[in-house]
């Protein structure tokens, strides 16, 4: 009988130590593992201030005067492809912005500028066209 009393006091002693040792971190100690209100707000902000600039260069894009007169000339409606722009967003967003930044910025010869012009040109088209 006072083998069985030694192996119960020993599986107590055990419990009550791993209950002890279980609860061993900080209450009020932040945890690296749980992102914070802060840097989910600072996150949607980026997204938010990428996106408009995004969009702000693909408007400046559209307003430039040879594209006007490329998209005169092909018969498309620029301020349809304005609109359609406003309202882009995702992957599409992110290449036509990419390409109109590249434009608005000089690079390439007139040729590939030209070009890149009537491609944004006719993608924003398709794409008024399609959601149509």
């Amino acid at each position: 009988m006072r083998t069985y009393t030694r192996i119960i006091l020993v599986l107590i002693a055990a419990a009550c130590m791993s209950v002890g040792m279980a609860g061993t971190g900080w209450a009020g100690e932040p945890r690296s593992d749980v992102v914070g209100e802060v840097d989910i707000q600072t996150q949607i902000d980026r997204r938010i201030d990428s996106e408009s600039a995004d969009r702000q260069a693909i408007q400046d894009l559209l307003r430039r005067p040879d594209v006007r007169r490329i998209a005169g000339a092909a018969g498309l409606d620029i301020e349809r492809a304005s609109a359609a722009a406003a309202v882009l967003s995702g992957p599409e967003l992110q290449e036509i912005a990419a390409r109109a930044q590249a434009i608005n910025s000089g690079v390439g010869g007139v040729e590939k500028v030209t070009l890149s012009i009537t491609a944004i040109v006719i993608i924003l088209l398709l794409i008024i066209i399609l959601a149509s």
